[in-house]
C-alpha cells in the first residue's frame, strides 16, 4: 500500500528529510543572529540601529519555522505507520 502515490519508505525519506531541512534551518538562522548580534559592533548608524530593530521583529519567530516542520515530520512519521499497521491487519483478517 502507498499514501497516495508515495510509498511508505519514501514518506519516510521525505520525514527524514525534513528533520534535515529543520537542523539546516536552525544552523542558518543561528548564524543570522550571530551575524545580526554583531552588527553593532561593525556599523554604528540610524540605518544599522533600524536594520536590528527590524531584525528583532523577525527574531522573535525564526524558532517556530523548523519546530514547525519537525511537528510535519512527526506527524507524516506517525501516519505512515498508523497505515502499515492497519495494511498489516487488513492482511492478516484476508489470510
Amino acid at each position: 500500500m502507498a499514501l497516495g502515490s508515495m510509498s511508505y519508505s519514501e514518506a519516510r525519506t521525505c520525514a527524514a528529510n525534513l528533520g534535515t531541512e529543520a537542523d539546516n534551518m536552525d544552523a542558518t538562522f543561528n548564524e543570522l543572529r550571530a551575524e545580526m548580534n554583531s552588527l553593532e559592533d561593525v556599523l554604528r548608524s540610524k540605518g544599522a540601529t533600524a536594520l536590528y530593530e527590524s531584525y528583532l521583529a523577525v527574531e522573535k519567530n525564526l524558532s517556530s519555522f523548523s519546530t514547525k516542520v519537525r511537528s510535519f515530520k512527526d506527524f507524516l512519521n506517525a501516519a505512515v505507520t498508523e497505515y502499515e499497521r492497519d495494511d498489516e491487519q487488513l492482511a492478516s483478517e484476508a489470510s
